[in-house]
């Protein structure tokens, strides 16, 4: 762990989080085929609850994923291109990724805002307001724009340097 900047250690610990959520819906849907089919009493939560794990995963998990180079890429023909086309193509890249995840991160954050005042709820089984899988989507995309933003800023320097 030493030697990794706070924002690193931001970005590994959302992922654990992730990580122990995935565990979580492992577990409730394991318990809730043991209810439905050994005990004939099947649990009403289960399936949205998991629902919810796995929104939540998703947007906990993509900056590490980013960080990791995980997203999907082209890469076949990526490689066959000269490395000064490659280095333009990383930073334009990174830019609209930039671009898209600060508009999200914006109208996300606006959308909560007037969800928390309206008083907006998600009402299926459970009732939860649902500025809080905003304020998630926030979160992931605000993360993900510095993570961006990081990229951005070394593919820079590597042109620069003209590697």
């Amino acid at each position: 762990m030493k030697g990794k900047s706070f924002f690193d250690r931001v970005i590994d610990f959302m992922a654990f989080l992730g990580g122990l959520l995935l565990v979580g819906a492992v577990l409730i849907v394991s318990v809730e085929i043991c209810m439905r089919y050994f005990f004939r009493r099947p649990q009403v939560w289960t399936v949205e609850v998991c629902e919810y794990i796995l929104f939540a995963l998703a947007f906990l998990a993509a900056p590490w994923l980013l960080k990791k180079g995980g997203h999907v890429s082209v890469d076949i023909v990526v490689e066959k291109l000269n490395a000064q086309i490659r280095r333009a193509l990383n930073l334009l890249s990174c830019g609209i990724g930039i671009c898209i995840s600060a508009l999200i991160t914006w109208f996300s954050i606006v959308t909560a805002w007037d969800c928390y005042q309206s008083g907006v709820v998600v009402t299926k089984t459970l009732t939860i307001p649902k500025h809080y899988f905003l304020l998630l989507i926030t979160l992931g995309y605000f993360l993900l724009i510095l993570e961006f933003g990081r990229q951005f800023y070394r593919h820079l320097k590597a042109s620069k340097e003209g590697h």
